[in-house]
């Protein structure tokens, strides 16, 4: 009977819970997206004397930005891309730390209301929103460029074809709960309840980062290939956390 078990059976509890779930959702490019049209506006916590990056829907036009402290707070629109899909931006940046405003943005499509603080501590340097029309759509774009594929169809592998040995080290937090693969796919299970979805790479021959194809479904991570070793990474420099997972005892 164990034979006949396939690899969904094992996502199968982690996908009903995660759907259950409202909140943000942070893409592996970092932009955390929260599902527009929510009671409590966001929060978006910018590092002092850096500039945080609110995205817009591609093709929506700013009418106006209002930010009830012009003064301490630096607020100025951008674009990127090119004609009618080109994606609105509004460039926010606090001047000191311990600040606390509003932030109203009004564009042909909607107005988005925001709170603003500016904190050394978890600073969140992208923020966007989950669409209701075509919320997938909005986090694929997330992942254009960080070579993320979204949607791929799942392997169906029984489990005595599934490979187990894996051993894990660094940030708690941020180690998977189980790691296994097919000979084809590597699939990191992450535990309940995690906010903030890590960067994912594969572990170069030399030890550094290196770019891999993966998505992120569920509450499981789908890599494409099975890399010997794959880092879990979260925030940059001095303040970067890490977890790594390592094939083989």
């Amino acid at each position: 009977m164990l034979r006949q078990i396939t690899i969904f059976a094992l996502l199968a509890c982690a996908l009903v819970p995660a759907v259950a779930h409202a909140g943000p959702i942070a893409g592996p490019d970092g932009v955390l997206r929260y599902p527009l049209g929510e009671r409590t506006p966001p929060t978006l916590r910018c590092k002092p004397l850096f500039v945080c990056d609110l995205v817009l829907e591609p093709g929506e036009t700013i009418i106006n930005v209002a930010v009830g402290d012009s003064v301490r707070w630096l607020i100025a629109p951008a674009s990127s891309g090119g004609g009618d899909g080109s994606t609105p931006h509004v460039l926010i940046k606090p001047t000191e730390a311990g600040l606390r405003t509003n932030l109203i943005v009004t564009t042909n499509q909607r107005t988005y209301y925001l709170t603003l603080v500016s904190s050394y501590t978890n600073p969140m340097p992208r923020i966007g929103f989950l669409y209701p029309q075509d919320p997938q759509q909005a986090f694929a774009s997330a992942n254009v460029g960080r070579g993320v594929r979204v949607g791929a169809p799942l392997p169906d592998t029984a489990i005595d074809k599934l490979d187990f040995n894996y051993r894990m080290s660094g940030a708690h937090d941020l180690q998977p709960v189980r790691v296994f693969n097919d000979g084809t796919h590597t699939y990191l299970q992450m535990p309940q309840g995690m906010r903030e979805v890590p960067v994912l790479f594969a572990i170069g021959s030399d030890g550094s980062d290196t770019l891999v194809n993966y998505r992120f479904t569920g509450l499981y991570y789908v890599v494409d290939g099975v890399p010997a070793g794959i880092a879990l990474v979260e925030g940059s420099g001095k303040h970067q956390r890490r977890a790594l997972v390592t094939r083989g005892s």
